[in-house]
């Protein structure tokens, strides 16, 4: 009876494992979306002007900005402009293609976790005034449980930018020496606890952060808790990574599933997106995805395929802040549903008036679209768009030298992915450099001739 039992058990862990490592199980088979490129002409666009694009890219590759680009421009719902330069890495052979796939950083928060709550909206599951800690018992009884979802989505819910999760996860001596996201330390110098990391996956560690590193699978309540107690400002704009951490959350309160999956199944599959999602190592090959750091604190290896942001890492790779891979062509044809107002290849995934109000709604402080970055013309050393976009423009950037810009004025999409994080994400030369929005600058330039 011992022996029936201890095999079972045995069985029991190997299926768990095997689930746990395998890729994701869907009933839905993804059939690859076809690309075929136009004359930019054709809409409007003046090719010539477009073809500048490349010396500004080619000034980034020269200063090391970054090692390999995506760039990606469709009018009309055509795509007009869809290259890409360089390498994977800067000592490395291999070279950027169309199918590469990018860690797109905080464009997670507009591709992935706003278009969820856009859509639980939609089916009317949530409304903007509802308070977060109505799905999120945690925030209940503290100074947060007043938080609106549009506090969250305008960033002006008055938490921090930031909280360093992986405090948790290391023994206290070693705390004060982490410097986080810059990091530059060898993950040897760190010291972590046993009863939360172990080097092997088991049924109580099952949170991978790399190949050999695994997260207890009680992490992640712990990390709501520095949530919960974490200091409180007045609401006013500040750009914050908890605010969409929440909202991913609050998805999954609802959905009851997880928000990769509710994702995959009311838009990145039926849209036809291979090559969109969270944890590409589940279906492609690592050689198919850009690093974003040679050595990195925790990981102590290259990281390729597992997500850069250390918040989204403690949580498990799927964030409300960061986690989401993907290559251009997807990301632009996932933001043509919304230049759609909600429709695409006659199948409708949003309704007329979700896509109106989520893309043309301004905060009072006008900073903030919901859930949406602007161009902001009246700063222009910190505008993140071409300084002759419109106002109506809207979209995100992310920290490993990514970003989408959305005009619904010209029906243009522009998206730029990048790994300039690697092998360092110490000097940020890309930004100096103002490379995604010089690349923008030109496409208006093509557009007005």
């Amino acid at each position: 009876m011992k022996k029936t039992i201890f095999l079972f058990g045995i069985f029991s862990l190997l299926f768990y494992l095997g689930l746990a490592m395998s890729p994701e199980i869907s009933s839905q088979r993804v059939e690859p979306r076809i690309y075929e490129l136009h004359n930019p002409e054709d809409v409007g666009l003046n090719s010539l002007k477009l073809a500048q694009i490349e010396t500004v890219v080619n000034q980034g590759l020269a200063a090391k900005a970054f090692p390999g680009c995506q760039v990606v421009v469709m009018k009309d719902a055509k795509l007009v402009y869809d290259k890409a330069f360089g390498k994977f890495a800067y000592e490395g052979f291999k070279p950027v293609d169309q199918n590469s796939i990018y860690d797109l950083a905080s464009v997670t928060k507009a591709a992935a976790t706003l278009f969820a709550v856009m859509k639980l909206y939609d089916m009317g599951e949530l409304k903007l005034t509802d308070k977060a800690s109505d799905y999120l018992l945690f925030l209940q009884n503290t100074n947060k449980e007043d938080i609106t979802i549009s506090d969250l989505l305008f960033h002006e819910s008055g938490l921090p930018s930031y909280l360093s999760f992986y405090k948790i996860a290391i023994e206290k001596k070693n705390v004060s020496s982490v410097a986080i996201p810059v990091v530059k330390l060898n993950s040897n110098s760190i010291q972590f606890k046993p009863s939360i990391v172990s080097k092997h996956p088991s049924i109580d560690f099952d949170i991978q952060l790399g190949d050999s590193v695994f997260l207890h699978n009680n992490f992640k309540e712990e990390a709501m808790k520095m949530i919960a107690n974490a200091g409180l400002s007045a609401k006013s704009y500040n750009y914050s990574c908890i605010n969409f951490i929440l909202l991913k959350e609050i998805v999954e309160s609802i959905a009851k599933e997880p928000m990769n999956e509710f994702l995959n199944r009311e838009f990145y599959y039926p849209l036809g997106l291979e090559f969109i999602g969270f944890f590409p190592l589940r279906k492609h090959k690592k050689e198919e995805i850009a690093p974003t750091l040679r050595k990195e604190i925790f990981r102590n290896d290259i990281l390729q395929g597992y997500v850069n942001d250390p918040a989204a890492a403690f949580l498990g790779g799927v964030s409300g802040n960061a986690g989401l891979f993907s290559n251009a062509r997807n990301l632009a044809t996932l933001y043509q549903v919304l230049l759609n107002n909600g429709e695409l290849d006659g199948k409708r995934y949003l309704k007329i008036e979700t896509c109106k109000l989520f893309t043309e709604t301004t905060s009072a402080t006008g900073r903030r679209g919901l859930g949406f970055d602007k161009p902001t013309p009246e700063s222009p050393n910190s505008n993140p768009c071409a300084s002759i976009a419109p106002k109506q423009v809207y979209g995100h950037t992310g920290y490993t030298g990514t970003c989408v810009w959305v005009d619904p004025i010209n029906q243009l999409i522009y998206v730029f992915l990048s790994n300039r994080t690697y092998p360092n994400d110490g000097e940020n030369k890309l930004a100096k450099m103002k490379i995604r929005p010089r690349i923008h600058e030109i496409i208006y330039q093509s557009l007005y001739k």
